[in-house]
């Protein structure tokens, strides 16, 4: 291709590189094949810059410097984007998963930074006013020893519906094998409140006005309703002493001493 045309689209393809590298699905394969390889990088900055000697040698002359430069940009892109997902897979735990349903949904995380991945539905709910239902997710995880799964609710979801985890934050212990199932809960009650009239006398009876009944929700099939943290777990061990008041600062007083 000409340089005067090449010049025109080499841009436009950096960008959309630097979009695929940005993107938390493409991040997390990333981090999956990182952590497989063993590679460090130290690794990958050595090859970047023997790359770019061969680039700037009598085998990149062939080239014109335009395409010089591209080239430079492509993997320097590349080397960027592991430099910058490193620190997120020295973190990142590996947990075995297996499905127990067809429509099951991987936990992902909606963005790099997020803490929570969220969970999907496997099939249309609808928890009336009251009522508690357990909505399994369809899969069984085997979480390394040292670490467990908390279940947290969506603060969106929280906030707009009455739905909640009912023993937030649930834990899923790295010995539990079965499938994964979140406890949901309607907090809104049967009936909200009994409106009344007024008697015309104290032995009439009281008539009633209006109910204001509470509202059922529905949970979508594959719609995201609640969301896994991963925790480290670290183990007590238990030193018995005489008195734990020898031990740091006591600041006296129980429940409520400082305050409501």
């Amino acid at each position: 291709m000409p340089d005067n045309q090449f010049v025109l689209i080499a841009p436009i393809f950096l960008e959309e590189l630097e979009k695929t590298y940005n993107d938390v699905n493409t991040q997390m394969l990333m981090i999956q094949a990182l952590n497989a390889s063993g590679h460090k990088l130290d690794d990958f900055e050595k090859e970047y810059l023997a790359l770019c000697d061969v680039i700037d040698s009598e085998i990149g002359a062939q080239f014109t410097a335009p395409k010089r430069d591209f080239l430079k940009s492509l993997i320097g892109i590349t080397y960027n984007s592991v430099a910058g997902i490193e620190g997120i897979a020295k973190k990142t735990i590996n947990i075995p998963i297996e499905y127990c349903h067809p429509d099951a949904k991987m936990p992902a995380y909606a963005h790099p930074s997020d803490a929570g991945m969220d969970v999907y539905a496997l099939e249309e709910i609808t928890i009336n006013p009251g009522e508690t239902k357990l909505i399994p997710l369809g899969i069984k995880v085997a979480i390394p020893l040292g670490y467990e799964l908390q279940v947290r609710p969506k603060s969106g979801r929280c906030l707009k519906t009455k739905l909640r985890v009912a023993n937030t934050p649930g834990t899923i212990d790295s010995g539990y094998r079965d499938e994964i199932g979140v406890i949901i809960e309607n907090v809104d009650p049967p009936i909200r409140a009994i409106h009344t009239e007024f008697a015309s006398s104290p032995s009439d009876f009281v008539p009633i006005g209006a109910i204001d009944f509470g509202a059922p929700y529905t949970i979508g099939k594959g719609e995201k309703f609640a969301q896994l943290v991963l925790s480290e777990v670290p183990k007590v061990c238990w030193i018995e002493v005489e008195h734990v008041t020898a031990i740091g600062e006591d600041r006296g007083g129980g429940f409520g001493s400082t305050g409501v």
